[in-house]
């Protein structure tokens, strides 16, 4: 039997997101991309083109990276890391608990109180990330519902 569950676990863990291409459907569908042109986060991208997301759930090795274009729009979407190492002038990695995501998701409790404590943690420009808290917390939503 239990060389049965675990199987079945890790198939578990790597679906633990619905899939990265959908993340990133529902976000371009959203007033969320406006917001992130309009308050110049999205054009913060280091010349590359593109700001990375990278969405980790910790204790599992799930990951999905979004590239986010001037235009707010995600342009590529992957069910996995693509980039080892991120500009954190520019880029973000944010990590939480399948429970922390899925609570999230609910819009109960946002970013600042999973930062709080400790449900999220991230890396990337705080300030920024700061002054963009209305769309960081949809964003974080999106994520929570798709997990």
């Amino acid at each position: 039997m239990k060389k049965l569950l675990i199987p079945f676990f890790i198939l578990f863990s790597i679906n633990a997101f619905g899939n990265a291409q959908d993340i990133a459907d529902i976000f371009n569908a959203s007033s969320t991309p406006v917001e992130l042109v309009e308050s110049g986060w999205a054009g913060n991208d280091g010349g590359k083109g593109y700001k990375i997301l990278q969405v980790v759930v910790k204790d599992t090795q799930q990951v999905a990276e979004l590239h986010i274009n001037n235009s707010g729009k995600v342009i590529a979407a992957f069910d996995s890391a693509q980039t080892a190492e991120l500009n954190s002038e520019f880029d973000y990695k944010m990590i939480a608990t399948l429970k922390d995501w899925t609570e999230m998701g609910t819009g109960e409790s946002g970013p600042m109180y999973h930062m709080t404590f400790g449900g999220l943690s991230f890396e990337g420009p705080m300030g920024e990330a700061m002054g963009n808290m209305g769309p960081f917390s949809s964003f974080l939503i999106n994520i929570g519902k798709n997990i």
